[in-house]
C-alpha cells in the first residue's frame, strides 16, 4: 500500500493549463449554440412606463425575447426570497435585467437591444447605507414583508433593514459613564470588485426534460438549486457541468447568468450562451460590501479598555444574497483580540438601490479589522503609548470569554505573535526616514461555519469517486 503523506503532489489541472488544453467556461461552444444578451436598467430606481420590443423581435436572426410578463412572478435568493429574474414594474438598481434577447450571434443580439424602446420614470432612490435608515427613506422593496426565508431560518428585518444582529450585554452604559476617556472613530469602506480574469458566463441546453448548464463556478451544487428555484423547476432536472474557472474569489458562489441561460435554452429549443462584458460585470457583480463602521471605547485612568460600543451599516444592495450571514461576523471581530469589558455590537445590513453585494475573500473581515486596528492606533496615540506595546498589554489571555461565548484556551499565541515582530520586522527600525510609515494589525478568523464533508463511492472497477463541496 502506498501513501501520499509526505510526498509532493502535482496539481491535477497543471498539465491541462500549462499546455493550453484546459477548457474554461468561456471556451464552451455547443453545436447550434445561440447567443443571449440582457437589456438592463439604465437608472438605479424607477418605474417602467413603457417597453416595446417589437422591433427587437423582428430583427432577422433574433430567435426569442423574454420579459417578466412571460414568466411566473417568482423570487429566489440564497437566504431570502427577494430577487426576481426580471424587473416587472419597478427597477431597483442600475444594471437590473428587464428583458433578454437571443440571436444567431452576439452581434445580432447587441443590435437587437439597440432597437428596444424603454421608458422609465426615475424615482427617488436610496444611494447610501445611511440614507437607507433615515426616517423618510423610500423603501427599496415596498413589498418586503412578503419575502420568505427557508424553513427554520429567520432574523430581525424591517423596511430597508434586510438583517440585523444585536449583542447588548450588561454593563456597557455604566462603563461609559465611569470612563476617564472615550475614544471614538467612524470609518467608511468602499466596495471592491473581485477583478477575476473571466467575467461571468453560462451555457445552457434543454432536451425537453432536463437542463444541462455549463459553468465556471465555485459552487456547482448551488447553481443547481438556485436555478431550480429561480425558474420554478425541480433541481433534480438540472445537470451542472463545471469547467475550469478564470478566478472567482467569492463572486462566483451565487448564481448570475445561469438562470437566464436555462430559461432561454428552454424557450428557443437550442443551446444558449450568455457572457458579461467587463463593464456589465463591474456594474452588476456581487462585489465586496461597502460599510460604515462606528466604534466607541471607554478607558480608565490606566488606559485599560472598560467597554466598547460598535455600530455597523452594511450595504446589501438591492437584494439580500448572502449578506445576512455576514451580519454576524462583527461579533467574531470586535472583542476577539484584546482584553476588554462588555462589548455592544449592532450590525444592520440594509437595502440600497445599488447592485447586490456578496462574498469576497475574507468577506467583510478585511474592513472590520482595518477599522478595529486603526481604532487601536487611535487609542494608543491618545494615551501617548507605543502602538505595539499597547497591543501587547491588552492581548487576550487564556480563560477570556469572547462576545460569542467562546472561552479561549490558547490565547498565548497572540502575544507570541506580537513578540515575534521584533525578530521578523524590527519595529524600531521601520518607518525611519521621510515619507515612510509602518502599520501593525492583528487578526483571528473563523473557519467554515458549516461542517465539511465528503462522500466516497466505490466504483465497479475498484476506483473511488469522491463528492465534495471543496473549491
Amino acid at each position: 500500500m502506498t501513501s501520499q503523506i509526505g510526498q509532493s503532489s502535482i496539481r491535477s489541472d497543471a498539465v491541462a493549463k500549462t499546455t493550453g488544453r484546459a477548457i474554461f467556461g468561456t471556451d464552451v461552444s455547443l453545436p447550434g449554440m445561440l447567443h443571449g444578451r440582457l437589456l438592463r436598467s439604465p437608472v438605479p430606481a424607477g418605474r417602467i412606463v413603457a417597453l416595446d420590443l417589437s422591433a427587437t423581435a423582428a430583427l432577422p436572426g433574433v430567435h426569442c425575447v423574454l420579459t417578466a410578463a412571460d414568466l411566473p412572478d417568482l423570487r429566489s435568493g440564497l437566504v431570502l426570497m427577494d430577487a426576481p429574474l426580471f424587473a416587472r414594474d419597478l427597477v431597483k438598481f442600475e444594471g437590473e435585467p428587464i428583458a433578454a434577447v437571443v440571436a444567431e450571434s452576439r452581434e445580432i443580439a447587441d443590435q437587437a437591444l439597440t432597437l428596444a424602446v424603454l421608458e422609465i420614470q426615475e424615482l427617488p432612490g436610496v444611494g447610501t447605507v445611511e440614507e437607507a435608515i433615515a426616517a423618510d427613506a423610500p423603501l427599496v422593496h415596498p413589498e418586503w414583508e412578503s419575502f420568505t426565508t427557508p424553513p427554520g431560518i429567520d432574523w430581525p428585518r424591517s423596511g430597508n433593514v434586510v438583517a440585523e444582529t444585536f449583542s447588548d450585554p450588561e454593563g456597557v452604559d455604566e462603563a461609559f459613564s465611569n470612563a476617564t476617556t472615550i475614544v471614538e472613530d467612524r470609518f467608511e469602506a468602499g466596495r471592491q470588485y473581485q477583478a477575476y480574469m473571466e467575467p461571468r458566463m453560462a451555457v445552457a441546453e434543454f432536451d425537453g426534460e432536463r437542463f444541462t448548464i455549463h459553468v465556471a463556478h465555485q459552487f456547482p451544487y448551488n447553481v443547481r438549486d438556485r436555478v431550480g428555484a429561480a425558474i420554478g423547476v425541480n433541481p433534480s432536472s438540472i445537470r451542472v457541468v463545471g469547467h475550469h474557472i478564470g478566478g472567482g474569489f467569492g463572486a462566483k458562489l451565487d448564481t448570475g447568468l445561469e438562470p437566464y441561460a436555462a430559461l432561454l435554452a428552454r424557450q428557443c429549443g437550442r443551446p444558449v450562451r450568455l457572457a458579461n462584458e467587463r463593464t456589465e460585470d463591474l456594474l452588476t457583480c456581487q462585489s465586496r460590501d461597502n460599510a460604515v463602521i462606528r466604534i466607541r471605547t471607554a478607558l480608565d485612568d490606566d488606559g485599560q479598555m472598560l467597554a466598547r460600543d460598535v455600530d455597523i451599516l452594511m450595504d446589501s444592495g438591492a437584494s439580500a444574497t448572502d449578506i445576512p450571514f455576514l451580519a454576524s461576523i462583527p461579533m467574531h471581530v470586535f472583542g476577539s483580540l484584546y482584553q476588554i469589558g462588555p462589548v455592544r455590537i449592532r450590525t444592520r445590513a440594509v437595502y440600497t438601490n445599488t447592485a447586490p453585494t456578496g462574498a469576497f475573500r475574507g468577506v467583510n473581515g478585511t474592513h472590520l479589522y482595518f477599522a478595529l486596528e486603526r481604532h487601536m492606533d487611535h487609542i494608543a496615540n491618545s494615551l501617548g503609548l507605543n502602538r505595539l506595546q499597547y497591543r501587547k498589554s491588552q492581548a487576550q489571555i487564556d480563560g477570556s470569554e469572547l462576545p460569542t461565548g467562546q472561552v479561549l484556551d490558547d490565547a498565548g499565541i497572540l502575544l507570541e505573535a506580537f513578540e515575534s515582530i521584533e525578530q521578523m520586522a524590527p519595529w524600531h527600525e521601520l518607518g525611519q526616514g521621510p515619507n515612510r510609515g509602518v502599520g501593525i494589525a492583528a487578526c483571528v478568523w473563523l473557519t467554515n461555519p458549516m461542517p465539511g464533508s465528503a462522500t466516497l463511492k466505490l466504483n465497479g472497477d475498484g476506483t473511488l469517486g469522491v463528492i465534495t463541496a471543496a473549491t
